[in-house]
């Protein structure tokens, strides 16, 4: 019997349906349909623009109909939405309207902890801010405020410090989220794999995802493309205790013990090496020690693996030789939120040497080689030269981290050491959550002069504020380009649309 899909089924029995209803009045209504769409359209504008209710900043047309903020859609020119966005980017038209919005500055009139406030002018703001910075850099320097920040809008807010003499910036989503993954994975390849990740879901013909919940976190492009793959009948492996979405799509679900992925990524590369089903060209020609650790994998079979990891040997092997035998178009995907129980760096070591046995790496359907390209930059003026040195990362504690560690910063701000932070300047992260350990968080503000949050809404951290700015919404403003390095490459710009 032949098999049929369900996007198929969708559309004979869509048509199926409307031909029963009405065949006699088809013809009609297809030659009155380009007219009465002409109709529909009169009084829209399209604006195109980006979104910024995620990471992915999907290219996006926000619809203004009679000059009010009607829909947002996916700009089908965008390599990453494709015309298409998932159900946060199409409800950001909410953010506009939200009506918990902040919608005038606020400062403190009571002590930290408790939310008593007066709204002020934006003038009255402004110079509070200012007194307090002026004394804080006569006293400590101008070194000791630091800015917490996430998402491409804070850049303005950045140079602003940085012409006052700043120097420490940081963003929780990278030590709290894809930094160990970025680590891992520039020991191993020379590079990170880029954010968005530069996979080729589309093309892949084996897909290992490892807590990876591709179909609900809404990562765009790759949900798009993960779906095409489970109509072209990939193979799909999942590693999850969970049983999700991508795990009822899989051909193979393993129920892994929490915390134990390392012995499962070591005992699959014990399989692909010890029966020689890596990709030889590529390891030879781009592998380095390879003799050193095929000898140390060789002790960590599947059965050794199994009392850790609770899969079964067979199985084990099973799916190691059926990514094994799609190489190179297999990929092991690298996972985001990559922080999970310590070992995060070295789980993600393990699975780009895994992509690397496959020999994915600049491959069809594996990790694919971004078309680069540079823009002249923005011709910021020469900003003072620091005395001090950043202190987030003292002693070299962290020696491969890219960028500021957050935590590092707020452990200066309770010790003073090596020298103090005095103010926080905290752009659209709710540092209450997006640090681990809330009473260290909280213990640091209470050593601060000035704290300054600038949010859309209120948060747990704008309670502890002395001065809260709204914040524009994202299609309320101009930002910096998005330059993004794909398999297209391509420049999105973020304008108003309201």
């Amino acid at each position: 019997m032949n098999s049929i899909s369900r996007r198929k089924f969708l559309k004979i029995t869509g048509f199926s349906v409307g031909a029963a209803a009405a065949v006699t009045a088809l013809n009609p209504l297809v030659k009155g349909a380009n007219k009465l769409n002409q109709q529909k359209l009169k009084g829209i504008q399209k604006i195109p623009t980006y979104c910024d209710i995620c990471f992915w900043k999907c290219g996006a047309i926000a619809y203004l109909k009679d000059g009010e903020l009607w829909k947002i859609e996916g700009n089908p020119l965008d390599p990453l939405s494709k015309g298409r966005l998932c159900p946060r980017g199409t409800g950001g038209i909410g953010a506009v309207k939200d009506p918990d919005r902040l919608r005038s500055p606020l400062i403190r009139t009571k002590e930290r902890g408790q939310e008593v406030w007066k709204e002020v002018t934006w003038n009255e703001a402004l110079d509070f801010i200012a007194n307090k910075m002026n004394l804080i850099k006569e006293k400590y320097g101008p070194e000791s405020v630091a800015m917490f920040a996430h998402g491409i809008g804070g850049n303005f807010l950045k140079h602003t410090l940085k012409a006052y003499g700043a120097i420490n910036f940081a963003a929780p989503s990278f030590a709290q989220c894809r930094g160990p993954r970025d680590v891992g994975f520039e020991l191993t390849f020379g590079e990170s794999i880029g954010s968005p990740e530069r996979t080729d879901i589309e093309n892949s013909k084996c897909i290992v995802l490892i807590g990876s919940h591709l179909g609900e976190n809404m990562h765009n492009t790759q949900v798009q493309e993960f779906a095409d793959a489970v109509q072209k009948d990939a193979a799909i492996i999942v590693v999850d205790p969970r049983f999700s979405v991508a795990a009822s799509k899989a051909k193979y679900y393993l129920p892994i013990k929490p915390g134990t992925d390392i012995a499962l990524l070591l005992a699959w590369m014990n399989v692909i090496v010890s029966e020689k089903l890596y990709h030889q060209e590529f390891v030879t020609k781009y592998g380095f020690g390879f003799e050193q650790f095929a000898a140390e994998i060789s002790q960590y079979t599947p059965e050794w693996a199994y009392p850790e990891t609770g899969i079964d040997p067979d199985l084990i092997r099973k799916t190691a030789r059926t990514m094994a035998m799609y190489k190179p178009a297999s990929l092991i995907h690298p996972g985001r939120h990559a922080t999970w129980y310590g070992d995060d760096a070295q789980r993600s070591r393990a699975i780009a040497l895994l992509n690397a046995l496959l020999g994915n790496w600049g491959a069809k359907g594996g990790f694919f080689t971004p078309v680069s390209f540079s823009l002249p930059g923005y011709p910021y003026p020469d900003y003072q030269k620091p005395t001090k040195e950043k202190l987030d990362n003292p002693d070299n504690k962290y020696p491969f981290a890219s960028e500021e560690i957050t935590t590092g910063i707020r452990e200066a701000t309770i010790t003073g050491k090596p020298y103090q932070i005095k103010g926080w300047f905290v752009y659209a992260t709710n540092l209450i959550h997006a640090l681990p350990n809330e009473e260290e968080t909280i213990k640091a503000i209470q050593n601060l002069d000035l704290m300054v949050v600038v949010d859309v809404i209120p948060s747990e951290i704008a309670g502890w504020a002395d001065v809260v700015l709204p914040e524009a919404v994202y299609l309320e403003r101009y930002d910096d380009l998005h330059m993004s390095a794909n398999k297209t490459p391509f420049v999105g710009i973020r304008q108003p649309v309201v």
